[in-house]
């Protein structure tokens, strides 16, 4: 099950639990978009094999996912969705189990997905808070203008994150909402400025969420072999008889050489008639 938020928040958030549901500026859709661009059926969201698929109604604005315009991608948390003028992020809702905080299989994560930082991932630590901002003294540290020198503390709250802003200049804002002190569930955004990140929550087996690779993962280069100075040895093999070029003999020829042969053997004879 998804949820999906609108960015600049003109509708609340909206759950899709139906297995068709339809998306458009109709008001029989299930969700229903105030939009010029927007069709009145402009889109659905088909649920197969626990998969959640976006398929486009040839729609004349059409439909984008993380920027791409597609006709038919399974959505993922984390993946924004653009219907016209209107932007959705992809969230999912379901909380995870109270744990020890030792007990994760892998740690809280935040995934960049923004600038020069894109795919770069940073691990949130479970035994103390996280600082983020531009000064040196934080643990993580990203070198931005556009950042505080402390920007915002994170800390790992059970089941969920804690995330506070430290008085920051340019805020700190959770799924486009600026926020002071709020929680985030996986795959929830945080963004710092002009810095964006996923939130993903340590992969348990039994509350694990597919998400998408980042970047670094996907673009890798393709290794491409340098031609070879050596001269190349080809292998061949001999053609069939009806593929052969057989020498053409002519009957001239063959007359000829038999005239030959003969007055040798008569010259032979006179000599030896001779001496005799």
């Amino acid at each position: 099950m998804l949820k999906l938020h609108f960015k600049d928040n003109r509708q609340p958030p909206i759950w899709v639990v139906e297995k068709l549901f339809s998306i458009g500026s109709a008001s029989d859709n299930h969700l229903a978009i105030d939009d010029p661009e927007v069709a009145k059926h402009h889109a659905k969201i088909l649920q197969e094999n626990n998969k959640h698929i976006l398929k486009d109604n040839n729609s004349q604005s059409g439909c984008f996912v993380n920027g791409q315009r597609i006709t038919q991608r399974e959505i993922l948390p984390g993946d924004i969705i653009k219907l016209g003028h209107c932007e959705i992020i992809v969230l999912d809702p379901r909380s995870l189990a109270d744990r020890p905080k030792d007990a994760y299989a892998l740690p809280w994560r935040l995934v960049s997905d923004s600038s020069w930082l894109a795919g770069k991932q940073f691990i949130l630590l479970p035994e103390r808070s996280m600082v983020i901002g531009r000064g040196n003294q934080c643990d993580i540290v990203v070198p931005g203008t556009h950042l505080s020198r402390r920007h915002t503390e994170i800390s790992i709250e059970g089941n969920h994150l804690r995330i506070k802003d430290l008085g920051s200049a340019n805020g700190t804002f959770l799924n486009e909402l600026r926020i002071d002190n709020a929680t985030a569930n996986n795959g929830d955004r945080l963004r710092l400025d002009v810095y964006t990140f996923r939130i993903v929550a340590p992969d348990l087996d039994d509350t694990k969420t597919r998400m998408r690779k980042p970047l670094d993962e996907i673009s890798k280069p393709i290794e491409r072999k340098l031609p070879s100075s050596e001269p190349k040895r080809w292998k061949t093999r001999p053609t069939s008889p009806g593929n052969r070029i057989e020498p053409i003999r002519r009957k001239g020829q063959r007359q000829a050489w038999l005239a030959l042969a003969a007055a040798g053997i008569v010259a032979a004879a006179i000599v030896v008639f001779l001496l005799w």
